[in-house]
């Protein structure tokens, strides 16, 4: 069952100063999370790095990014 205040998003990944274009919003749910990761993946290919996020409430967190068909380190600050 997909819950409303939560999403899985596929988006370019752009730069930290500018977010990149959202491809499209998936629910959040287990067959839509595997195929927000294949869209990803097979987009990495020809349209640049994508990322896929998960929205909870107003919360994003970047959990995944692709570059050439395939999955790269995430950049993440140091906490």
């Amino acid at each position: 069952m997909a819950d409303a205040r939560r999403a899985y998003v596929v988006r370019d990944a752009g730069s930290p100063s500018r977010m990149g274009r959202v491809f499209k919003l998936y629910p959040y749910t287990l067959g839509a999370l595997l195929a927000a990761l294949d869209d990803a993946r097979f987009r990495s290919y020809t349209e640049g790095p994508q990322i896929v996020i998960r929205l909870e409430g107003t919360t994003r967190t970047v959990f995944r990014r692709y570059e050439g068909g395939r999955e790269v380190e995430i950049n993440r600050p140091d906490t």
